[in-house]
């Protein structure tokens, strides 16, 4: 395969008209954080048909079986406030979420703040990193990984892990559906860049079940305990405590029964 079979399924206007296909890469991320220093283009796509040190939040290994799943990374380059960068997972999530109900008829929960659930179970995480140079931000890359057509998973996830094709019992073009996620990417990119973060977020929102719920968010050695309120404007999340309203913006996040 080339990148160029690849594009052959996209529509974008600027996501994936530079794409850069490898067979085997440790992490589609690292690769993608090199290509900033470079000075690649805003919109470039980094896939992988393997990767053998994919990463999630917290430096977890991302399991993924070779050929199955969509592991790519794209870069981009908004010109917002650092304070807000914490909204990109979101806004990724949001892209994905927005293209599998178009795509596929099924819809999604957003688990703040990067994770993408079916059934409870996780079948797409996500990891933003942000790029300075002198304390300037010059580019973002946006970590994705999708379990489109995996059906095996080792044993310490299989609990919690499954994929596309296990959910909808049928195997799924994942060219098809990554043309669908771009351009969703694409438009709420565009969003971004003409300041409607706000969007984002509103939107974002009708994709998640966890507000009013008791929730537990572990950070670090620490862990808070309380009712998922809100998002704030930054994407933080704003958890009422015994202590009073709490915002927090990042962390582990379990939804307690």
């Amino acid at each position: 395969m080339e990148s160029k079979d690849i594009q052959s399924y996209l529509t974008t206007k600027l996501f994936g008209r530079n794409l850069i296909y490898l067979s085997t890469v440790d992490s589609t991320n690292q690769k993608a954080k090199l290509l900033i220093k470079e000075g690649v283009v805003s919109g470039t796509v980094v896939i992988a048909n393997e990767q053998t040190a994919g990463r999630g939040r917290l430096n977890r290994n991302w399991l993924s079986e070779p050929g199955k799943n969509l592991l790519f990374s794209v870069i981009i380059k908004p010109t917002i406030a650092n304070e807000q960068i914490g909204v990109i997972s979101l806004y990724a999530g949001l892209a994905v979420a927005k293209a599998i109900e178009e795509a596929l008829q099924i819809k999604p929960v957003c688990k703040w703040p990067n994770d993408l659930l079916l059934g409870e179970k996780k079948f797409c995480g996500i990891l933003s990193e942000a790029i300075f140079e002198d304390n300037e931000l010059v580019g973002v890359v946006v970590g994705i990984g999708i379990n489109v057509n995996q059906l095996n998973f080792p044993e310490e996830i299989r609990e919690k892990a499954t994929s596309l094709q296990r959910e909808l019992g049928k195997e799924i073009n994942r060219f098809e559906l990554l043309n669908f996620v771009l351009n969703k990417m694409e438009y709420y990119y565009n969003k971004i860049q003409k300041g409607s973060i706000n969007l984002i977020i509103k939107e974002w929102v009708h994709y998640t079940k966890m507000f009013g719920q008791n929730i537990s968010v572990k950070q670090n050695r620490e862990e808070i305990n309380g009712i998922a309120l809100r998002l704030a404007e930054d994407g933080g999340l704003i958890i009422s405590t015994a202590k009073g309203e709490l915002k927090v913006l990042a962390g582990d996040v379990t939804i307690c029964s």
